[in-house]
């Protein structure tokens, strides 16, 4: 074969693969889906917490703590303080924001609640600081993990936890007082990196291991890792891959917390954070046309589908089933479903209001 040949069929075939890389990508970010907007309850608008990215709900009291954060205006400005808030689902009263005693500045992220049998209960907040310089550029931010005891009147500061390697964190799920795991959503350090990373779906995020002294990377090729939550019987660790598109379980060692994958599942959709229902279920915030969120990211007028799937896990294989489906409005763009008995609850990255719902109409 001359090289000119040569050549040809190796442009052609280079060709071809990126054509079918681009045809994956777009259909895995849901370019193709056709959204047929459904529910079979009601929901109702709650306003007064901005960027109510992620939500846990206390089994006992009923209050849901919400992680708001006004991130348009951290994107144009680099000056906006985020808000924990505390509601109680089916009140649809505007949330009453938790006060907290934490000095530096404070932009939540993923939450996740340590019910503690013996003392007060603890939350536990990804954190997003600004630089060194005083500078904030979101989408070149690190993180690192708040540590708050919960009294009756607000949050009490107890700790920060960060790393020498400056992850990307996204989600926290404590398993103990003092300890934690935290996804890693990203590998790359700069916005171009993070760019290639997302787009070209690289698998470069990984697992976090934290206690009271240090975080620790103990899992890797995971492809952005959002959502994180340790079952309440502390036995299965859930993770979802938002670019990625899986929801994993990893079995837990109580006595290290070192963790075994034990199965995955294409959940065909972008999954967000994670819950825990009451009855074993968990449920997902996903976005299920993916494509869509960074345009409305930008501008609010665009809107990006919301959905919320339903899960179980039987210690092998993965059920899933979709509660929730809207084509960008009422909510776009959301991130999670919280559920408390009859009822849940929708947060969105951007939105000023999330949705208080129930699973059935009145």
């Amino acid at each position: 074969m001359r090289l000119r040949s040569k050549i040809l069929l190796g442009t052609g075939l280079v060709g071809v693969l990126a054509a079918a890389f681009v045809l994956d990508t777009l259909n895995d970010g849901g370019a193709f889906r056709d959204i047929k907007p459904h529910f079979a309850g009601q929901c109702t608008k709650v306003t007064g917490a901005v960027g109510v990215e992620d939500i846990t709900i206390d089994p006992d009291s009923g209050f849901a703590y919400l992680s708001s954060h006004d991130r348009r205006t951290w994107m144009r400005t680099g000056v906006a303080e985020g808000h924990i808030y505390r509601y109680r689902p089916g009140s649809f009263a505007r949330p009453l924001e938790f006060p907290h005693d934490y000095s530096g500045p404070f932009h939540p992220h993923g939450i996740g609640l340590w019910k503690n049998p013996e003392g007060a209960d603890r939350l536990f907040v990804v954190n997003h600081p600004n630089g060194g310089n005083g500078e904030l550029k979101m989408a070149e931010s690190r993180a690192q993990v708040e540590v708050f005891e919960i009294g009756q009147e607000g949050l009490h500061h107890i700790r920060t936890v960060r790393s020498e390697e400056d992850y990307s964190l996204n989600d926290v799920s404590p398993d103990g007082p003092d300890s934690f795991y935290a996804s890693i959503d990203m590998g790359s350090e700069t916005a171009f990196g993070r760019m290639l990373e997302t787009y070209g779906r690289l698998p470069l995020g990984g697992i976090a291991r934290g206690n009271e002294f240090s975080l620790s990377r103990i899992e890797d090729g995971l492809t952005y890792p959002n959502g994180i939550a340790v079952s309440p019987d502390g036995k299965l660790l859930l993770v979802a891959e938002t670019t990625g598109n899986h929801i994993i379980a990893y079995r837990r060692d109580n006595a290290d917390g070192t963790l075994e994958q034990l199965a995955r599942v294409d959940a065909g959709t972008a999954s967000d954070n994670i819950e825990w229902a009451a009855d074993g279920s968990f449920w997902i915030g996903a976005h299920p046309v993916a494509l869509a969120f960074p345009a409305h990211a930008r501008d609010a007028g665009k809107r990006s589908p919301s959905q919320v799937l339903r899960g179980r896990f039987d210690g092998s294989g993965f059920t899933l089933e979709e509660i929730y489906l809207n084509d960008g409005d009422p909510i776009s763009g959301s991130s999670v479903a919280a559920p408390f008995r009859d009822r849940f609850l929708i947060g969105a990255v951007f939105e000023p209001f999330f949705l208080d719902c129930s699973l059935t109409d009145p």
